[in-house]
């Protein structure tokens, strides 16, 4: 049987409520700010739904420098110049973009975020 003294129980009781804040952290949602701007460098798609690869930099307004774009029927692709609706056959390799996400953000390198709004510059 292991015995834990108090002081080592409430180290562990920090330790765990820092990983449980941090978790939550990492997984709030971002309500419409820009996650990120960049060049869309992969795309992969079936039907109308895929993935695209951005890459840019972290900017005052933006919060990730490389993401996983994950694009599913809900996604609004916009261009903003035209403010035309666009499809996920619209989207090209060289596109300058902004995301918007929805929901959590899954932490890796780089990040999985799934669009809610893409906006082609």
């Amino acid at each position: 049987m292991i015995i834990i003294s108090g002081k080592k129980v409430y180290l562990l009781l920090l330790i765990f409520i820092i990983f449980m804040i941090s978790g939550w952290t990492l997984t709030k949602e971002n309500n419409n700010k820009v996650a990120i701007r960049g060049l869309v460098t992969e795309k992969s798609q079936e039907d109308e739904i895929g993935y695209i690869l951005v890459e840019g930099k972290i900017e005052e307004d933006t919060e990730f420098d490389k993401a996983s774009v994950s694009i599913n029927t809900k996604t609004k692709i916009i261009n903003e110049k035209s403010d035309e609706k666009l499809n996920l056959s619209d989207l090209k390799v060289g596109d300058v973009v902004e995301v918007i996400i929805d929901g959590p953000v899954r932490e890796s390198y780089p990040v999985q975020i799934d669009a809610k709004i893409i906006r082609i510059k």
